[in-house]
């Protein structure tokens, strides 16, 4: 009878292991499948566009009009710490789980005011744990590049939304959680405030 527990038990991990791993696979190649769509799709605005816009000669009747949830944003990169991800309009679950979030009701790039973006720290932040004052981030959208340089790192509680509240001058907000090697529900979040590059 024990042996035969064990045969069930021993099955019933190797059944187990087996559809962990074919749930990561799906969540993996979903996450590679989405992220090449919105990047194609960002090309396809661009080239529509007749020619780029750089952040500082943006019309000043251009009209930047808030996209559908789940409507790529742009593109953020951080150069020196390697970090290149898409960024879709929310941050619903299954927006995070394939992008970095455009946070809702804060500002987009191209108009004054505080960005907010949020993304896992086990997927697309987890190299934001090395981010220092004086990185470079680039925000790439269909209507300009816009450029911003770290001036802070902060650990802040859940409730502390106040880092998001509204700026006069452009600002940009990361926000993922922290520790980044907690198991669970993370206690605090990490948060990157950086400045407009002039």
């Amino acid at each position: 009878m024990r042996k035969r527990l064990l045969v069930y038990l021993g099955c019933a991990l190797i059944v187990g292991g087996a559809l962990a791993l074919g749930w990561y696979g799906y969540v993996r190649l979903d996450m590679i499948r989405l992220q090449r769509e919105a990047s194609r799709v960002l090309d396809g605005q661009k080239k529509r566009n007749s020619e780029p816009l750089n952040a500082r000669s943006l019309p000043p009747t251009l009209v930047i009009v808030p996209p559908r949830s789940g409507a790529p944003i742009g593109r953020i990169e951080i150069p020196r710490l390697h970090i290149s991800v898409m960024v879709l309009e929310g941050t619903a679950p299954k927006i995070l789980r394939v992008a970095a979030g455009h946070i809702e009701g804060t500002a987009l790039p191209g108009v004054s005011g505080n960005i907010g973006i949020a993304a896992h720290r086990d997927t697309f932040f987890r190299p934001l744990r090395a981010a220092r004052p004086q990185d470079l981030i680039l925000i790439t959208t269909s209507y300009g590049i816009f450029r911003y340089v770290v001036d802070a790192v902060d650990i802040v509680n859940p409730t502390d939304v106040q880092v998001l509240d509204p700026t006069t001058n452009p600002r940009l907000t990361l926000v993922t959680c922290y520790p980044f090697t907690y198991v669970g529900a993370a206690p605090k979040r990490f948060v990157v405030h950086a400045r407009e590059q002039l």
